[in-house]
């Protein structure tokens, strides 16, 4: 006994047995057409038929009409599909040609048999499709995508009929008749071309369990766990009203990408692996829907927090209490209540209150994620294993604390305390973990769950600082850390968890804290900072040049200390005026001509963008004194190797620096 094969959709199943019968008419004189809004699922259900079709060995053509501007590219799209060699570039390009000189109908040997493959027609729109489907009692051409054909509608409908009137053929069309019903001579057509039409309905069900079963050939572990979790899916769908399944299909290759960089140890933890997925699928409709552009992503916890305290930003201070947090609406804050709340009414569709400060990732993460297609592995790693799902004796104690709306009372307390000692005995040299932990006890003060003051918690923080930098443990170079964590710290966050309680004034006033602290220091350090450069120069001219201009992967070669935190601290800081020009004469000298050469294409790379440029002008009386200098050594060796060596490096590479440099003084002295 044949077991009954299961329909393509439950929901559409009435269509799928009407096109069943349909093909298997002899000259219907009608077309049927499929109707549905754009995303519902026409193109993946038909396709789905098509499939079927080709299972049963009946004949079909499938054409998009998206974009087509003329019936000889329809023309040549089903030429392609009728004969092998259609995915032959050479034979594309040819048949081109062909068709541009021929003017008559020919016979071709498509795959050299010997024996005649069909007749074509080379004058659109005698179409000679070739006997063999022209004659088969269930072959069928289907249209799909006619809203979005660029041909006037009249002339593709026309053109749709001489296959249904005069070749007397079985014919499918596919669109959106909303966006077409607009046109009269649509309805005039119609009436006369169409004589069935169905609507699709959305099948959500149906399309998933399609979409993981091509999952599950590649990847049987990730195909599992979304048939485990279907229902998940489903229910976030209909939280948001969605009825697309191009963003679903999306959403499964967008999670599937992820998947593959997560380290293994994720992969038999599923409640680490529905919160990725379950926040994934709410960003991607969201942002396909129009509702969430990426780049707003980072501000969800501030528009929470805006909204929690009653609609109204507290950044400031009333004269009278400072304690107090100032309520207050101005012209700005106006703008951000209309985009919060857009922002909030995300929160409230997917009840995202409590899991706002614990998405995973982290909200920078996925803003970079879905607006610059980026996957940080490092931020992804950080991020999952300082997640709740990774806790144990080893984890620090401030990322246990950061987990606190998951801790009960007596762990939160009892973490609270430890996390003071530490700081008390001065454990961390972390400036971000810092910046972590003084944005806790902020939001901590703020929320009422910690006794002291945001203002006595601002001036222990600066007091911290102040001793790491008099203890020499904080990095004092402009651009320290590496440029990853610097560019996400900037952001508003650090080791993949934002800082908490990053809209708070003193925490904005605790950052700008330390950054006035450190350009202090770093102006004291300048003497012995130079002096600690001059040496890398002289013992390391490739890390010198790494120190002092912008990198690219062909500078690393086979160096072993490239890419380490020293890179580019120096790109837009002004410091080489402050190596004595005798000295770093010397020292040069000093060096071979290789290290010469690396050394001076280092400085001339350092002056190519105006930008920069306006922050080192500093430097250009340096640079002209060192070249002054280095033609007196030039003139004193004239007539020698050495000579001619020093010639071609200020030529090449010292000249082209100052006269950078020159170009930009003298712009801004235009501007000024």
């Amino acid at each position: 006994m044949t077991q009954e094969k299961k329909p393509i959709s439950e929901i559409n199943s009435h269509i799928e047995d009407y096109l069943d019968y349909y093909s298997g008419l002899s000259e219907p004189g009608f077309a049927v057409l499929l109707k549905g809004q754009w995303g519902c699922g026409k193109t993946w259900f038909i396709k789905k038929y098509c499939e079927k079709l080709k299972e049963e060995k009946k004949k079909y053509l499938y054409v998009s009409l998206y974009g087509m501007t003329s019936t000889t590219e329809i023309g040549d799209e089903f030429f392609l599909q009728l004969h092998p060699i259609r995915a032959s570039r050479q034979w594309k390009i040819a048949g081109q040609i062909l068709k541009g000189v021929l003017k008559a109908t020919v016979k071709t040997d498509f795959n050299s048999d010997g024996k005649d493959d069909g007749t074509v027609s080379l004058q659109i729109p005698d179409i000679n499709l070739p006997k063999s489907f022209k004659e088969a009692d269930k072959s069928i051409l289907i249209f799909d995508d006619l809203e979005r054909c660029q041909m006037d509608i009249g002339n593709i409908l026309g053109y749709i009929n001489y296959f249904v009137e005069h070749l007397e053929m079985k014919v499918v069309v596919i669109a959106n008749e909303d966006k077409l019903l607009e046109e009269i001579i649509y309805k005039d057509i119609k009436e006369k071309l169409i004589g069935k039409t169905f609507e699709v309905h959305f099948d959500l069900h149906g399309a998933l369990q399609d979409f993981i079963s091509k999952i599950e050939g590649s990847n049987s572990e990730l195909g599992q766990f979304f048939s485990e979790n279907t229902s998940l899916i489903e229910k976030i769908y209909q939280k948001a009203d969605c009825r697309n399944l191009r963003i679903l299909k999306q959403i499964i290759f967008d999670f599937k990408r992820i998947f593959e960089h997560l380290p293994e140890k994720t992969k038999d933890k599923p409640e680490l692996l529905q919160d990725i997925l379950r926040i994934m699928i709410v960003f991607s409709i969201e942002i396909k829907l129009g509702h969430l552009p990426p780049q707003d992503i980072g501000k969800l916890r501030e528009a929470y927090l805006y909204y929690l305290n009653e609609g109204k930003r507290y950044y400031g201070k009333t004269s009278n209490d400072k304690d107090q947090d100032q309520l207050y609406l101005d012209e700005s804050t106006k703008d951000y209540s209309q985009k919060f709340k857009l922002l909030k009414e995300i929160i409230d569709k997917y009840s995202l209150d409590l899991l706002i400060y614990k998405i995973l990732p982290d909200l920078i993460w996925w803003q970079t994620f879905f607006d610059q297609g980026i996957i940080d592995n490092q931020e992804l790693n950080q991020s999952i294993f300082n997640s709740k799902y990774f806790q144990d004796e080893n984890t620090p104690s401030w990322v246990k604390l950061w987990h606190y709306l998951s801790l009960d009372d007596d762990a939160f307390e009892n973490l609270l305390r430890q996390v003071e000692a530490e700081c008390r005995d001065r454990k961390f040299i972390d400036i971000g973990v810092i910046k972590h932990i003084t944005g806790l006890f902020l939001q901590y003060s703020h929320d009422g769950i910690y006794p002291k003051s945001k203002e006595e918690i601002l001036d222990d923080a600066k007091l911290y600082v102040d001793w790491l930098i008099q203890d020499n443990k904080l990095s004092i170079h402009p651009r320290a850390h590496n440029l990853t964590s610097l560019i996400r710290s900037d952001k508003g966050g650090y080791k993949a968890l934002g800082f908490m309680g990053k809209e708070l004034q003193e925490f904005k006033d605790f950052c700008s804290y330390i950054q006035e602290a450190r350009q202090l220091a770093f102006q004291e350090s300048i003497p012995d900072l130079s002096a600690e450069l001059l040496q890398i120069m002289k013992d390391n001219v490739k890390q010198f040049k790494r120190m002092i201009c912008l990198n690219d992967s062909s500078d690393a070669g086979n160096d072993s200390d490239a890419g380490n935190d020293l890179d580019e601290i120096y790109l837009e800081t002004p410091i080489l005026q402050n190596l004595q020009a005798n000295k770093f004469l010397d020292t040069f000298l000093s060096m071979k001509f290789e290290a010469q050469s690396t050394c001076m294409a280092g400085i001339q790379e350092r002056y190519q963008f105006d930008n920069s440029n306006h922050k080192l002008l500093e430097e250009l009386d340096w640079l002209k004194d060192i070249q002054n200098r280095l033609k007196q050594e030039i003139d004193s060796r004239k007539g020698k190797p050495s000579g001619l060596r020093l010639k071609l490096l200020n030529e090449n590479y010292l000249k082209i620096a100052i006269d950078n440099l020159e170009k930009t003084k003298a712009n801004k002295e235009r501007m000024e």
